[in-house]
């Protein structure tokens, strides 16, 4: 029995060895871990931060765009108005034109009729002095 108990201390040893070195490696590996977990919350946190940093940056962008948009789009509705402007203007030019050629028409047809006129009463005249005096 002393045997028996002799043998059954020794492997109570030899498992209570083993159970401690099972301890240690459990944690080890437990320690391991955690570093592990908190490398990995600190990439994930990272990882938060810069999709924040981007997110801001597109809502700069994204504001600077609309600004920019909106900047344009004056500036086309601008150039419409001036354009329709300067369409306006050319009609009203084009018409006063159109009048003054016309007038211009008719005082070249009055000038015409008028020397006509005189030219006819010149030749009546040289006819006229003709059969009275020659």
């Amino acid at each position: 029995m002393e045997i028996e108990n002799k043998e059954l201390a020794c492997q109570l040893k030899k498992e209570d060895e083993s159970l401690q070195c099972s301890q240690l490696q459990l944690e080890e590996k437990i320690a391991e871990y955690n570093g592990l977990t908190r490398q990995l919350e600190s990439a994930l946190e990272e990882g938060r931060k810069m999709v924040a940093e981007e997110l801001e940056k597109m809502s700069c962008r994204e504001q600077a765009l609309q600004t920019k948009m909106l900047f344009l789009e004056a500036e086309v509705r601008e150039g419409q108005e001036r354009k329709n402007q300067l369409h306006c203007i050319f009609h009203h030019n084009k018409k006063q034109h159109e009048v003054h050629l016309k007038e211009l028409e008719n005082s070249l047809q009055k000038s015409e009729n008028k020397s006509r006129s005189m030219q006819n009463y010149v030749q009546f005249l040289r006819a006229s002095y003709a059969i009275m005096f020659g």
